[in-house]
């Protein structure tokens, strides 16, 4: 199969306007495509031309947007999976996180868009080969999982399936570079891909920690936004190991500590989501947002992520702009 080239795609579909769909609206927008979105949800379309009016402002001060306000004019509307798919050159899919509702789509997607396009799943989850079981063409879909907010985090995870063409794979990572996106290329399936395994590995231990007393959610979280999360923001987990090897980096690190770090991964508890691990991390969650609602929460996180992203822009890590060419 052979699809359009990145510089045929004026028209990108997106399947479900929920808040990942919000993200990709307004983004799209800004890069100057024509957004065809689709949701069966009462007040839907409102809601998505709200919501992409309200995140023009960070878009401007990142660079991306350059206009006052967003060219609604470019963003269509339709309830109908199958229109919206024969009108589109691309699909973004965002479906609830469901197998059921996402193969449902997909395959709708599939039966409807034209041969020579890439659809392409936001799935924070469900694997791509199971998704593609439900394609008469499996080889254009590739999983390309977002990271909330869509509109200003960079990173975007890219899993092939077992019969995704390398092509299709290789669309998927230019589209996302074109966006302006980090895409980073996972070179085979796993449950929960990477950067979910990751936080969630993170968040089990903190369960265990907040669960069993050994420290409040005030300070597991103060451990991480003030202690791990700098360094890691800035270049990640495997190069502040390295560089806490000294001279003779990770390699020295290990020789020095790695007895004790296997140990600590030893020591790792089996933490299960029981309803009193549940309670507490709630609980916890509850106390640390207290002092303002969600909205507000989200609010601060967006604007301070963008002051975040201006000045890593501006201190680039090496490698990070040869991903984005």
């Amino acid at each position: 199969m052979t699809l359009i080239p990145l510089e045929k795609i004026k028209t990108v579909g997106l399947a479900g306007a929920g808040a990942v769909g919000y993200g990709w609206a307004a983004l799209l927008l800004a890069r100057g495509y024509n957004v065809i979105a689709c949701d069966p949800a009462e007040e839907a379309q409102t809601r998505l031309e709200q919501a992409v009016i309200e995140r023009w402002p960070s878009l401007r001060r990142l660079g991306v947007a350059t206009s006052d306000h967003p060219p609604l004019e470019r963003l269509q509307f339709t309830t109908s999976l199958t229109q919206m798919a024969k009108d589109s050159d691309l699909v973004q899919e965002n479906a609830p996180e469901s197998p059921v509702i996402k193969s449902a789509v997909i395959g709708e997607i599939d039966a409807h868009l034209p041969a020579d396009r890439l659809i392409l799943s936001s799935s924070g989850g469900v694997p791509p080969s199971q998704l593609q079981s439900y394609c008469q063409a499996p080889e254009r879909l590739v999983l390309g999982h977002p990271f909330h907010p869509a509109h200003i985090i960079p990173l975007v995870e890219v899993v092939g399936g077992a019969q995704s063409s390398p092509e299709a794979v290789e669309l998927a990572l230019q589209f996302y570079r074109g966006l302006g996106k980090y895409p980073i290329h996972l070179k085979r399936e796993m449950v929960g891909h990477l950067s979910n395994r990751l936080q969630f590995a993170l968040l089990r231990e903190a369960a265990h920690c907040l669960a069993t007393g050994v420290a409040s959610a005030s300070d597991i979280d103060a451990a991480i936004r003030l202690g791990l999360g700098p360094r890691w923001a800035l270049m990640g987990g495997l190069m502040t190991f390295n560089l806490a090897g000294g001279s003779g980096g990770l390699s020295s690190l290990l020789d020095r500590f790695g007895d004790d770090i296997q140990c600590w991964w030893d020591a790792l508890e089996p933490t299960q989501l029981t309803p009193a691990v549940r309670s507490a991390l709630v609980a916890g969650a509850q106390e640390l947002t207290a002092e303002k609602s969600n909205d507000e929460w989200a609010n601060w996180r967006d604007e301070t992520l963008i002051e975040f992203f201006r000045f890593v822009s501006e201190h680039p890590f090496p490698s990070d702009n040869k991903n984005r060419s």
